[in-house]
C-alpha cells in the first residue's frame, strides 16, 4: 500500500486505551518469480476448494527467529528486512533478514529518533527526530512535533538523506510530505513534498496560520490532495502530485481544533471535518467550490471518527453509524469503548475490559461475528488474526485466523506471551515484542 497519514506509536497498551498501530510495511516487491508459483498454487488452491463448502483450514504457526529487545527499542518491517531502532545510550539501527534474522547491516545513528517508520513497496524507513517541546491542550497530551528526517536504505543501512521538516505522509512512488512547524506550537508554517530517495524539493507551498495538514482523498490509503486549515477556518486544497491549489473555502472550525480533537476526510466529491471536543461532537460536509456546506449535525459529548461507509460517533451509551452524504444515523450499538474499521465495509465494537470484538457491517450495522482476543491487523487494515492469552500452559499467547467477512475462526496454535498490540502481521510472518522483551518473528499459515 502507499502510505496515508503516518500514525506514530509505541507498544504496550493497557486495556483502557485504543489500539495505536505500529509503523509497518509489506513484502510488496516480490519477483516475478514468486508471482508466477503463486499465481500458480491460488489456481490449484480454487480447483481443491470449488469441491468443499469451506477453504481449507490454515496451517499453524512456526518460530522462525528471536532477538532481545531493549526498553526504548522500537522496529519496523521493510520489504525483507526487519529494522530495529535501538534506543539506548548508543542509538543505533539494525536490519534483520525477515525470515533468518541475520544481521545484513548495522550503523549507529547521528540523530536521536524515538522510533523508526517503514514507508511500504520502497525499501526505505524514516527517522523523525529533533523534537520541539509543546504544552498540552486543554489537559490532553498532544504528540510529539518533528523538526527534522533521516531517510535510511533498508537493504544497505546507507543514510540517503536528512532535512529540516516533519514526516507527516510518505508513498514510494509520491514521496514525502513534510511540515515545517511554528516555533510557537503545533499547526504549519510550511508544507513540502521532496523525493523519497533523494531528498530533493519537488514542491513547496508556504501555509501561514495552518492548524492542521491532512493529506486527504477517496483512497484513504492513497491520498490524492493536501488539505489545510487555519484556526480561522479557512480550508485550502493542494494537489499532492505538485502542489496546485484546486480551491479552498471557509469551514467549521471551534476554538481548541486541531489534532487530536480534528481530523479532516474525503468521501464521494466532498470534504468532511470532524470535531470531537468534551462537550460536543461536530460532524460537517462540505462540496463544490468554493467550498459550501452540504450539513452539519452537532451531537453531544463524543468522539467521531470515519469508518468506512458511515462515520461513527461513540458516546459514553452506545456508537453510532452515520451516513456521509446525509448525517442521517443508519445503525445504532451499545456502548462501546471505541470503534475502528477492521476490512472492506467492516467496523469492530470494542467494549475493552476483556470484551470480546464485536464486528459488524458497517453500512447496516448488521452483526457479523464476535471475537476473542486482540486483533492483529494487515498492511491493509484488515484484521486477520487474533491473539488471546493462553490457560494451559500458562505464559503462551494463542494465535487464531480470522476471516472477518464470514466471522470464521482457525486455531493455529500459540507462541510465547506477547505485549497488548505488540504484533505486527507482514504478510505470513507475525512479528510480535513478547512479554519478555524479545522480538519474535513467527510464520503463520
Amino acid at each position: 500500500m502507499s502510505l496515508t497519514v503516518i500514525e506514530l506509536g509505541y507498544v504496550g497498551l493497557d486495556d483502557h486505551d485504543p489500539p495505536v498501530p505500529s509503523p509497518r510495511a509489506s513484502d510488496w516487491g516480490r519477483r516475478h518469480l514468486r508471482r508466477a508459483m503463486a499465481a500458480l498454487i491460488a489456481v490449484l488452491c480454487l480447483v481443491t476448494v470449488a469441491s468443499s463448502d469451506h477453504a481449507p483450514a490454515p496451517r499453524g504457526v512456526r518460530a522462525l527467529w528471536d532477538i532481545p529487545l531493549g526498553e526504548e527499542d522500537s522496529f519496523a518491517v521493510a520489504g525483507d528486512t526487519v529494522v530495529v531502532h535501538s534506543g539506548g545510550a548508543v542509538r543505533r539501527l539494525t536490519g534483520y533478514g525477515r525470515t533468518d534474522g541475520a544481521v545484513r547491516w548495522s550503523r549507529e545513528l547521528g540523530v536521536r529518533a524515538p522510533y523508526v517508520i517503514a514507508v511500504p513497496e520502497s525499501g526505505v524507513v524514516l527517522l523523525p527526530s529533533a523534537p520541539r517541546e509543546i504544552r498540552p491542550r486543554d489537559g490532553v497530551l498532544l504528540p510529539d512535533l518533528f523538526t527534522q528526517t533521516t531517510a535510511v536504505d533498508t537493504a544497505t543501512g546507507a543514510e540517503l538523506w536528512h532535512g529540516a521538516g516533519d514526516p507527516t505522509w510518505a508513498g514510494p512512488r509520491d514521496g514525502v510530505l513534510l511540515v515545517d512547524h511554528p516555533s510557537t506550537g503545533p499547526g504549519a508554517d510550511r508544507v513540502r513534498l521532496v523525493g523519497l530517495r533523494d531528498g530533493r524539493e519537488r514542491w513547496s507551498r508556504a501555509t501561514p496560520g495552518a492548524d492542521m495538514v491532512s493529506p486527504i482523498g477517496p483512497d484513504p490509503r492513497r491520498p490524492d490532495r493536501v488539505a489545510t486549515v487555519t484556526r480561522a477556518g479557512r480550508a485550502r486544497l493542494l494537489r499532492l502530485d505538485d502542489g496546485a491549489d484546486i480551491g479552498g473555502g471557509t469551514v467549521a472550525w471551534p476554538p481548541g481544533s486541531g489534532f487530536p480533537f480534528s481530523h479532516l476526510e474525503w468521501h464521494g466529491d466532498q470534504l468532511y471535518v470532524l470535531h470531537s471536543t468534551p462537550t460536543l461532537a461536530i460532524i460537517a460536509g462540505y462540496a463544490g467550490q468554493p467550498l459550501r456546506e452540504r450539513w452539519r449535525t452537532d451531537i453531544r459529548a463524543g468522539s467521531v471518527d470515519g469508518c468506512g461507509p458511515v462515520f461513527c460517533v461513540t458516546t459514553d451509551r452506545d456508537v453510532t453509524g452515520h451516513d456521509w452524504d446525509t448525517g442521517a444515523a443508519r445503525w445504532q450499538e451499545a456502548v462501546g469503548d471505541f470503534t475502528r474499521t477492521v476490512g472492506p465495509g467492516l467496523v469492530a465494537i470494542d467494549s475493552g475490559h476483556g470484551s470480546p470484538l464485536r464486528i459488524i457491517d458497517a453500512a447496516t450495522g448488521r452483526p457479523i461475528a464476535t471475537l476473542d482476543g486482540k486483533p492483529v491487523e494487515d498492511e491493509t487494515g484488515t484484521v486477520q488474526l487474533m491473539l488471546s492469552s493462553s490457560v494451559t500452559p500458562a505464559g503462551r499467547t494463542v494465535v487464531t485466523r480470522v476471516r472477518p467477512g464470514t466471522g470464521e475462526t482457525f486455531t493455529l496454535g500459540s507462541i510465547d506471551a506477547v505485549t497488548d498490540y505488540g504484533c505486527t502481521l507482514d504478510g505470513d510472518l507475525l512479528i510480535c515484542e513478547t512479554a519478555r522483551r524479545r522480538l519474535s518473528v513467527t510464520a503463520v499459515g
